[in-house]
Parts: C-alpha cells; structure tokens; sequence
C-alpha cells in the first residue's frame, strides 16, 4: 500500500523558497500548526464540541484553502509588481518586494494583497472546508472569518532584509 503524500500551506511569499529551499518543510510545518491552532481556539470560543472529529474532518481542506488564499495573494502582488515596473513606479515596485514599509504606495498594495489572500480564504473555507461537517451556517461563516483574519499571509510586509536579502 502506498503512502498518501499530501502537500500542506506554506507561510508565502513563494520567492523565500527560492532563496531558501530549506524553509519548505518548517513552513509547510508551521502553517499546519498555526491553522490547527487558530481552528481549535475558535471552535473553542464557540463552544464547539467534540474539537477532535471536527478539526480532523475540516484540517486538511482549511490548510489546502490557505495555500489556495496565499498563491492568489503572491499572483495579486506579482500583478501589482509588474505594473509597478511597467508604469515607471520604481520606487514602489522595488519596496513593495523588499521593504513595503519604505513607500506607502507599496505599503498600500501588500495590504491589498492580503486582504485579497484572506478574502479567498474566508470565501473558500466558508463555502467548502467545513462540508463535512453539521456546523450551522453561522458557525461556519465565523470559523471561516477566524481562519482568514488570523492566517493572513503578514509576509507580505515583512522587509526581506530581516532574511539577508537586499
């Protein structure tokens, strides 16, 4: 019998594994946890009983729709790079790669882009990742909004220099 291998959300953006290939595993490792966790308090915080049957029904599509946000998020701030560079905003376009903080144009766009990541997230974890479940409709807008707020991909404004790249 073969292995099932299942690729988990890593923390984006996708550009740090190009420079660091080796952050993969822990990455992948993190975000499962930090969505277990954030998944388990929020049912927690509801009132949600039994934790286990429900986390276990629901992680694995919470964590697929995470990486699913933080791709759509990394092609919505790529889009917003290249239009950057094409229509003469230099400037922004090399902060909002490396140090979102230096332009507020920059600082702007990686804001947009994670509330567009988190919107995908809210959107898909609301819709499909609790499926198999017999939340109520409420408990499931509320843990998909948990999932989105507390899961943003916040690399987005973290300058690249704090990793040696600059």
């Amino acid at each position: 019998m073969k292995k099932e291998i299942r690729l988990y959300n890593m923390i984006f953006p996708i550009w740090l594994l190009m420079f660091f290939p080796w952050v993969c595993f822990p990455a992948a490792a993190l975000n499962f946890g930090i969505d277990s966790l954030v998944l388990l308090l929020t049912m927690k915080k509801l009132g949600l009983a039994p934790k286990k049957p429900l986390w276990k029904k629901s992680i694995i599509r919470v964590v697929i729709f995470g990486f699913i946000g933080d791709i759509v998020g990394a092609l919505c701030m790529l889009t917003a790079d290249t239009v950057l560079y094409h229509t003469g905003g230099h400037e922004a376009d090399h902060s909002l790669m490396y140090d979102p903080w230096r332009n507020p144009l920059a600082l702007v766009t990686a804001l947009f882009c994670m509330a567009v990541a988190s919107l995908v997230i809210f959107i898909l974890d609301r819709s499909f990742a609790f499926n198999k479940t017999d939340l109520t409709p409420e408990h499931k807008k509320k843990l998909a909004l948990s999932m989105a707020v507390f899961t943003t991909p916040i690399l987005f404004i973290v300058p690249t220099r704090w990793f040696g790249i600059y």
